[in-house]
């Protein structure tokens, strides 16, 4: 008898459902190699076209505010809305003259009249939790007026996000100066020169917010804190962009804090104009200076603004 040192193996091929299962295996691991691959080209496209839309539809926003702004002048002798002028009885609200001009009423002014709604002062890239649209504004009879009856704006409305909620996005110039004094006397006139239907390319009204800023060297060179939730409204973490209006009605995406073309006159010449800054060389304050305030008054020192 032969004895065998080996045992016999079998030699028999692989079946079929043994192919079929291993075939489908590798396309399996070729998709998912091709998915991770497609989605790390993807996803962020996708993300920047998504930014894209928001940021367009926020330049849309911004510039229905300030046609509004301008029709509204049409119909008051050229201003933008001031509302110690229209609320000289104190029916509106029981703060005194001037005071009342902050952003706040400014804003609700154009709601109130139906030229704008609350939710155009909602920013799509809004990246602040404490403002939200006021989805209860009162376009008539509102609750909070002193005279509910002869009420010009909504007073529930309101911009300071550092107390509560706030209900807009955005900024706007600061309608510092005296009311009753002539355009011949810019010193006393300041920015009201500027809060009218000027149709100026130049002059910037009303806009995306932006950080605090710390001062602005000899070079040009802006110091701003750098941790502000405004960086992240539009672009990356580390610089401000935003959609400004002008007063001749168009909008440009900005990248820089003094945009080409908008200066001040200083008794040395011209120079870039902070949009967000008041430049203290500035002896006649008809610089561009944009905020959200949540006080006013007739000088500038009386309008306070706030930051995030």
């Amino acid at each position: 008898m032969q004895t065998r040192l080996f045992p016999r193996h079998s030699r028999r091929g692989l079946t079929r459902v043994e192919v079929i299962v291993i075939v489908l295996a590798a396309c399996g691991v070729v998709c998912v190699a091709v998915c991770i691959g497609g989605a790390a080209i993807f996803l962020p496209a996708l993300a920047k076209a998504r930014s894209s839309a928001r940021q367009i539809k926020c330049a849309t926003q911004t510039r229905n505010v300030v046609q509004a702004m301008t029709i509204f002048a049409q119909g008051n002798k050229d201003s933008y809305p001031l509302p110690s002028i229209l609320d000289a009885n104190n029916q509106t609200v029981a703060t005194q003259g001037r005071a009342k001009d902050t952003s706040d009423n400014v804003l609700s002014v154009l709601c109130f009249t139906s030229m704008i709604s609350p939710e155009l002062l909602y920013c799509p890239s809004e990246s602040n939790s404490n403002i939200r649209i006021h989805a209860a504004y009162q376009s008539s009879a509102p609750s909070a007026a002193v005279n509910p009856a002869k009420a010009l704006w909504d007073p529930a409305f309101r911009c300071d996000f550092t107390t509560g909620q706030g209900n807009s996005s955005y900024a706007m110039l600061q309608p510092s100066g005296d009311i009753d004094a002539p355009e011949s006397d810019p010193a006393a006139r300041g920015r009201l020169s500027v809060w009218s239907n000027t149709f100026n390319a130049t002059e910037a009204v009303f806009g995306n917010r932006a950080p605090l800023i710390t001062g602005v060297d000899a070079a040009g060179q802006v110091s701003f804190n750098a941790g502000s939730n405004t960086l992240a409204i539009h672009g990356g973490r580390s610089t401000w962009e935003g959609n400004i209006a002008y007063n001749d009605n168009h909008v440009n995406f900005e990248t820089s804090f003094a945009p080409q073309g908008v200066v001040y006159r200083t008794a040395g010449g011209r120079r870039p104009d902070v949009l967000f800054y008041d430049e203290p060389d500035d002896a006649t304050k008809r610089n561009i200076y944009m905020g959200i305030w949540t006080t006013a008054g007739t000088l500038p020192s009386e309008f306070k603004g706030i930051n995030d």
